[in-house]
């Protein structure tokens, strides 16, 4: 018969409650993702609106060209679309115009007038609390709606391919598409994110509506869209930007927490409660799931005191997140953890030797990699200490610790800083991935590298969410 050592097994039972509390972690999390989905609040939704009779009417021309989109004529249509431009679309922040991509009419807002007032009609109050999600702790943000342009798909115009909008300011958050209440058939819109697909049926949606009504779709400026062939009629909509701005009315202690939400800041506070949890501290990391107007690198300062290192500029990004990215950050604010936008840097082979890659807090700049520039750079950054490649695809699955530690320089260190290095890695900062680490925020840079001959060699890195985790009896977790 065996003895179980006790000590073993006291261990073991003390593994199994950190791995628990994880779990229960991942869980909370798929739980907001799924029931939002399910809510079509998760990346875009959909749905009418009844409104007054004027908000269907149009004007152009100088305002001597009148519509009412409800009950209008095909000749009507037919002088709405003769009087549209060809609709462009966004590329790398430029307007691109591509009939085989996009054939579609456009008015600018300089070149037309509508009745609707989506404050008024209460669609912008319809809409909030699905795009805002998880923004802010107080409910202290609120969305502006800008009109952007008139589409008309219809003959000549029939079709948009699968696109992804360019953002309008750094603000923007997503997009409002009204679709009027015109006899069409076809020209359902199609959204695509994170491999889930959605498709809205206007057409359908107006035909149980009672009395003048309008369709309207909401997503975040990262859902890919498309709108599928206009078989016969015409489709008419419009389009607003939504931006971030702040709630002046917002009320402190006013914003009611939803359940799912809780449950997740429970599940926070229990894995934080477990001294065996980061006993040293460390962060917990979240692969971020909505694309954000990750900035260039920063341009190398130089002053009399040689060259300067710009501060971060990841930081506003946190005032930009999304659904369940903005969630996570809001949950861990309240809970008293400090979050960061920062980037991994898979820095290639020659430094993987070392099991070495970067996170840094910023989007570096590479020109001066190896000279002083890139040390003081690099100061601010910490390296990810894989030692094996399997060990990195087990982090990358979410289920294995790896660590980080200071290093003075990004890509390689000459002689003189080699007793620094293996000083500095001694210091090691332990992470736990909650969700994998994704490649929507990716980030190209490219350096010159010298060897037998100079070439331009690239280096790429992903941005995350880190929180920043205590040490067991200090600061949050005391």
């Amino acid at each position: 018969m065996s003895r179980r050592n006790p000590s073993r097994a006291k261990a073991n039972v003390e593994k199994l409650g950190v791995a628990h509390h994880m779990q229960v972690l991942r869980d909370a999390l798929d739980v907001i993702s799924h029931l939002t989905f399910l809510l079509r609040h998760f990346t875009c939704f959909f749905a009418f609106r009844h409104c007054s009779p004027k908000s269907t009417c149009v004007f152009w021309d100088g305002g001597t060209c009148r519509i009412d989109l409800r009950n209008a004529k095909k000749a009507e249509f037919v002088a709405l679309a003769a009087a549209c431009d060809q609709a462009t679309f966004g590329v790398a922040q430029k307007d691109v115009l591509d009939e085989t991509y996009r054939k579609a009419g456009k008015m600018d807002l300089a070149q037309f007038a509508s009745r609707l007032d989506v404050v008024a009609s209460g669609l912008i109050d319809a809409i909030a609390p699905g795009i805002l999600q998880g923004q802010g702790a107080e409910g202290d943000k609120t969305l502006r709606a800008e009109l952007y342009k008139l589409n008309v798909y219809g003959e000549p115009w029939r079709i948009f391919q699968s696109h992804k909008d360019t953002p309008r300011g750094e603000t923007m958050i997503g997009s409002l598409v009204v679709i009027f209440p015109t006899a069409h058939t076809g020209g359902a819109l199609t959204l695509e994110h994170g491999g889930t697909t959605w498709t809205f049926d206007s057409v359908a949606a107006l035909a149980v509506a009672e009395g003048p009504a309008l369709a309207y779709v909401a997503s975040y400026s990262d859902v890919l869209h498309a709108v599928e062939k206009v078989k016969s009629g015409y489709r008419v909509s419009l389009t607003y930007n939504l931006f971030l701005v702040d709630n002046t009315m917002a009320i402190a202690g006013n914003r009611i927490i939803p359940a799912p939400e809780k449950k997740l800041e429970d599940s926070l506070r229990a894995l934080l409660a477990d001294p065996l949890f980061l006993t040293k501290g460390g962060f917990l990391a979240y692969g971020l799931a909505h694309q954000y107007p990750i900035p260039p690198p920063p341009e190398v300062q130089y002053t009399q005191g040689g060259r300067q290192v710009p501060p971060s500029r990841l930081g506003p990004i946190l005032k930009l997140l999304k659904g369940g990215d903005a969630r996570i950050h809001t949950v861990s604010e309240r809970v008293g953890l400090v979050t960061r936008v920062k980037v991994l840097y898979d820095t290639g082979e020659h430094i993987r030797k070392m099991g070495k890659d970067v996170l840094a807090d910023d989007v570096l700049n590479t020109e001066a990699i190896n000279t002083e520039y890139d040390m003081v750079c690099t100061k601010r950054s910490r390296v990810w200490g894989s030692s094996s490649n399997a060990e990195t695809r087990a982090c990358k699955s979410c289920r294995r610790r790896v660590h980080l530690t200071i290093l003075p320089t990004m890509i390689q260190m000459n002689s003189r800083q080699g007793s620094a290095t293996k000083k500095a890695v001694k210091h090691k900062v332990a992470v736990e991935w909650v969700t994998r680490i994704t490649e929507t925020n990716r980030v190209r840079l490219q350096y010159l590298a010298y060897g037998n001959e100079a070439s331009i060699e690239h280096v790429y890195g992903n941005a995350a969410l880190f929180l920043e985790v205590p040490a067991a009896g200090k600061g949050i977790r005391a």
